[in-house]
């Protein structure tokens, strides 16, 4: 499975993988004539290309990315919990009874069966168990809660109502506090004509006023001219459709993009291939596909590149743009200097060489095993201070979690090279300066 930092991401993907292994260990239980797995062996080893031991804890050896489940799951995920539709209305994954999600839910509710659940002996935290009482019991599923959060969202964006029990998931409120405004006035009232149902455009109106945890969708189309700053992994693939659709779309479905393919000597199946999954796409030939699609080859090598192999990329990059000096000795405050970056000055963030860790009090990083937050330390920088923890982004960058936009673009107006000195003024305080590079090479 590809590596994501995020836990709950990897949680879920975790999930799937279990998914797809008991669901084989199932068929094999069923059809297996005595050949020790190899049945249901055959079915995985079809799509991912090696063997597995089923009745072996093998799942993070799965590699989501050969499934179309598996390629969907990042899809789903970034809609409902960070918001973003890619393609808007038009995305698969948003059709409903015709797209994606909806063989994806299908998925789960096979799986969740007390058969497939117990197919390979080892014990799952999702899906059906029964006991020698007959109880049955649903045990909860990081998946489906994502799949629940997915529904209220595509409600709210594309559907005309939503339910009370949307809007506690999109707000992240006890349903007493929704509920509550149904009798409220003035603009807190959250209008309902039957107590259950609330127009979506209404619970829009109504969310935005409120200081909770909703976050209003926003929709990433690559149609246009202008092109995108960056690139993130499950961009690449909907980019390289768009610019497809502009230039070389006919009206047939089987050859779509045959004049393209030519040009790049490949089949159509094989463009169709890497228009759909970024992981196919052959890493020699970037400087070609971007030709074809019209689109700097630098500019879409480094984001195909960033996005299959980020931390190697990042160390290429950054050991160029992030130069740091440690001095703990002869000052009597001891510091730290790091360069700025374009993308960090846009973006607000301060990307820290992960050399520099023991800078900071030890307590203060964000426990990636469990996603618990770190123990705040203080930055001070010109008249604001911010209660932050910090990041271990990678093995080769560290970064406060609170972003610096605002006063890097607007207060200091950085430029690329300019250098911040993060100073220790006590165990737990930090005071960031800014030194232009004009002022450092005069």
């Amino acid at each position: 499975m590809r590596d994501i930092t995020d836990i709950k991401l990897k949680n879920m993907q975790r999930e799937l993988a279990e998914r797809i292994l008991h669901l084989a260990a199932f068929l094999d239980n069923c059809f297996d004539s005595g050949s020790g797995g190899e049945f249901g062996n055959n079915i995985v080893k079809y799509i991912d290309g090696k063997t597995f031991h089923l009745y072996d804890e093998e799942y993070d050896q799965i590699d989501l990315s050969k499934y179309r489940i598996g390629r969907s799951l990042q899809y789903y995920y970034d809609y409902a919990y960070h918001a973003r539709c890619i393609g808007g209305g038009d995305s698969e994954f948003v059709d409903g009874f015709d797209g994606d999600e909806y063989v994806f839910k299908e998925f789960l509710e096979l799986t969740d069966t007390f058969g497939i659940v117990t197919s390979t002996g080892n014990d799952s935290k999702w899906g059906l168990m029964k006991y020698l009482s007959g109880e049955e019991k649903w045990r909860n599923s990081d998946l489906w809660d994502m799949s629940n959060f997915f529904d209220a969202r595509r409600s709210l964006d594309f559907g005309d109502s939503v339910t009370i029990a949307d809007i506690v998931l999109l707000t992240n409120m006890n349903e007493k506090s929704v509920r509550n405004a149904l009798r409220d006035e003035g603009e807190n009232k959250l209008h309902s004509p039957n107590g259950k149902d609330v127009e979506s455009s209404e619970a829009l109106r109504w969310m935005r006023g409120r200081k909770s945890g909703f976050r209003e969708t926003t929709f990433i189309t690559f149609d246009k001219d202008e092109l995108p700053t960056s690139l993130r992994y499950i961009d690449i693939a909907p980019f390289i459709q768009a610019r497809l659709e502009k230039f070389y779309a006919d009206n047939s479905e089987n050859f779509r993009y045959d004049k393209a393919a030519k040009l790049l000597g490949y089949s159509s199946e094989q463009l169709w291939a890497i228009a759909e999954n970024i992981d196919k796409i052959p890493i020699g030939d970037t400087h070609r596909i971007a030709k074809v699609i019209q689109v700097d080859p630098a500019w879409f090598t480094e984001q195909v590149f960033t996005a299959l192999y980020p931390e190697q990329m990042e160390l290429i990059l950054y050991r160029k743009e992030i130069d740091f000096e440690v001095d703990t000795n002869e000052q009597e405050k001891p510091y730290i200097e790091i360069n700025l970056t374009e993308k960090g000055i846009k973006n607000g963030y301060i990307d820290i060489p992960a050399k520099c860790s023991e800078f900071f009090p030890p307590d203060c990083f964000s426990d990636r095993a469990t996603g618990s937050q770190g123990i705040l330390i203080e930055l001070r920088f010109g008249s604001e201070v911010r209660n932050t923890d910090m990041r271990v982004k990678s093995s080769i960058t560290i970064s406060p979690r609170a972003r610096f936009g605002g006063y890097f673009n607007k207060v200091i107006q950085a430029k690329p090279h300019d250098t911040l000195r993060i100073i220790k003024v006590d165990e737990r305080i930090f005071e960031i300066k800014h030194i232009p590079s004009a002022l450092i090479q005069s």
